[in-house]
């Protein structure tokens, strides 16, 4: 599949074209807009590429300036005996950010543009969302819209968490769509079942006072946001946009966290991700193991009645200490201690063990 379009020069012929384009009704892929957090400039991709052998050998990107800070990059992986190439157009207007727009096949999405710049880490990172994140970014989007978002669901994973041997039959698993109605309800009475959540993707549509379809899209838990039909300008100024001030907010949050000496005293800046319930040694082991996979990790202590690691990401050199007793996970940042590392450790966590409420330590 080739992509739609892509013959405009500048940001108000592409805005125009996808106004155009996604108004109308009719059979064509939806836009996808992925968003990365990055200082990079795009006109450095070829270089940084041929920096990194390994990548190079699977991956080749083009790069052209349309106008300042816009860029139409022709992406490319060797995947088998083929090569798979599309072009996105990229967008580093804004400030610590850049927007990836392309309406590729999702194959491409997955296994090239996704890929690829996960494979940047940490020089680009992505945006995390878990369930009570999505709640609050669906809030500032429906101040955008000025509260017109209905009706909106939540695409979650579910799996039981009750030890093997407890279980009468063979675990379940898969996803649901929650309706935004009743999904704080619907989530309790999983978590109450022995489910653990992830929320995956939240869908929206906005419509007029005469319930009129105005947009239809979602934004997936690591930022990439779909337009189905709707304003392209509406779109990009009142979901993506502010899913990207949402994601500089939380990277502000988690920044300036790693260990530090005031005064000859120890100062530390711990996080702790909260759950309506404990967790049992079967959880526990089954996080050993994921974890270990995701990171270089010393462990401490590996079960019931608490687990206690030391990590490191060996991408980043960011290292932590990981505590995990009753319905509380500790994370301590120690050194370097990056805000992209803490996210994606964060993110890590809950990808294994559920989504949480994601807070603060004040220490004393």
């Amino acid at each position: 599949m080739e992509n739609i379009g892509f013959n405009f020069v500048d940001r108000t012929s592409m805005r125009l074209f996808y106004d155009k384009l996604y108004t109308t009704r009719g059979k064509r892929p939806p836009l996808k807009a992925l968003i990365l957090l990055t200082d990079l400039k795009v006109e450095d991709l070829p270089m940084i590429l041929s920096r990194r052998e390994k990548l190079s050998q699977a991956y080749y990107a083009n790069v052209t300036a349309l106008e300042e800070e816009l860029y139409r990059v022709s992406l490319q992986r060797s995947i088998g005996l083929r090569d798979v190439r599309r072009e996105v157009i990229i967008d580093a207007g804004y400030k610590g950010a850049w927007i990836v727009l392309t309406n590729a096949e999702s194959y491409f999405i997955t296994h090239v543009l996704e890929r690829f710049f996960e494979k940047l880490y940490p020089m680009v990172s992505r945006l995390y969302l878990n369930y009570s994140q999505s709640r609050l970014l669906l809030k500032i989007i429906k101040e955008s819209y000025r509260g017109k978002t209905t009706p909106t669901f939540f695409t979650i994973r579910r799996k039981k968490r009750k030890p093997v041997e407890h279980r009468i039959s063979p675990a379940k698993k898969g996803t649901e769509i929650l309706w935004e109605e009743d999904v704080d309800e619907e989530i309790q009475r999983l978590l109450s079942d022995d489910f653990t959540v992830i929320v995956d993707r939240l869908d929206f549509e906005v419509r007029d006072e005469n319930n009129a379809m105005l947009l239809q899209a979602h934004i997936t838990r690591k930022g990439l946001c779909k337009l189905k039909f709707g304003s392209f300008s509406a779109f990009y100024q009142n979901v993506v946009l502010r899913a990207i001030d949402y994601g500089i907010d939380r990277k502000n949050f988690y920044d300036k966290r790693e260990r530090s000496i005031e005064k000859g005293t120890i100062q530390l800046y711990p996080l702790q991700i909260k759950y309506p319930f404990s967790f049992l040694n079967e959880q526990l082991t089954h996080f050993a193991r994921k974890i270990t996979n995701a990171y270089s990790c010393s462990i401490i202590h590996g079960g019931n009645p608490y687990f206690v690691a030391n990590l490191c990401d060996y991408e980043d050199g960011s290292s932590f200490g990981v505590a995990v007793l009753g319905n509380t996970i500790t994370v301590t940042p120690v050194t370097r201690a990056t805000p992209q590392a803490v996210w994606r450790l964060l993110n890590k966590i809950q990808e294994i063990l559920g989504d949480g409420e994601v807070a603060d330590v004040q220490m004393r």
